[in-house]
């Protein structure tokens, strides 16, 4: 059975059509890529899964439950949890302390957030930040903790949006570690959007691609990299020659 189930999704801004009729499901225990051109619906995609934004039709199965009409708070209690392309972190909490706030949905006791956090920072290889202000970092170890903040809530799917834009590509590098070790060694269920295409490429069991709010293609990423649609829609010529091995796309 399906760990995530997304049926005939459609998300209307008055007159704007940002999803149409999206369906995919995926598995316990896959990392699934989910990519596209700006304006694609992507991020809307993830607001509608994760209860951020109301769905105008269709539905949401998560973990055997019907999510679709779910807040998300709601949505992050049964163990889904999710980062934006900003980090709205508090400015005048450390980040122990911001991370300890995804903590709190698991417990009030503010010994065993402190604790729980620590050990997150740990794991994610930047624990000697715990002390500093978010705002006082350097933009990797920011994604880092945007991550550290969403695993705090201990989610059995995690969905990362853009964590690794902005990076130079040994940044890159240390978030697709960070990342393959929250799904490998941690066990987290993940789902990311990305423009990064070496990072999806590497580490995606699957690729979802959405255009104009439209899923067009879906599956392993020799397939998507090969795929006439997406070439023409996203990854262009450029990127097939740079990437040699590829066939020639044929329209």
């Amino acid at each position: 059975m399906a760990f995530l189930e997304v049926h005939n999704l459609t998300k209307d801004f008055g007159g704007l059509r940002a999803n149409s009729n999206i369906t995919f499901s995926m598995k316990r225990g896959e990392l699934i890529g989910l990519i596209g051109p700006n304006g694609a619906g992507k991020t809307t995609l993830f607001n509608c899964i994760s209860g951020l934004h109301p769905v105008t039709s269709g539905g949401i199965i998560f973990d055997e439950e019907d999510i679709t009409k779910l807040k998300a708070h709601k949505v992050a209690q049964r163990g889904l949890a999710r980062t934006f392309q900003v980090y709205a972190a508090s400015g005048d909490l450390t980040v122990r302390e911001n991370v300890m706030v995804g903590c709190f949905m698991r417990t009030h006791l503010r010994s065993r957030a402190k604790a729980r956090a620590t050990e997150i920072l740990e794991n994610l290889n930047i624990g000697d930040t715990a002390d500093y202000l978010v705002n006082e970092l350097p933009v990797a170890a920011q994604k880092r903790v945007t991550m550290a903040t969403a695993i705090a809530s201990d989610p059995k799917l995690l969905l990362l949006d853009e964590v690794a834009a902005g990076l130079n590509p040994n940044e890159i590098d240390e978030i697709m570690a960070s990342i393959k070790h929250v799904h490998d060694d941690m066990g987290i269920t993940v789902m990311l959007i990305e423009h990064v295409m070496e990072l999806v490429m590497k580490i995606s069991h699957r690729v979802i691609v959405l255009d104009y709010g439209e899923k067009i293609a879906e599956g392993d990423p020799e397939a998507i990299s090969k795929d006439p649609r997406v070439i023409k829609a996203y990854l262009g010529e450029r990127y097939v020659q740079e990437h040699g091995g590829m066939e020639e796309s044929k329209e």
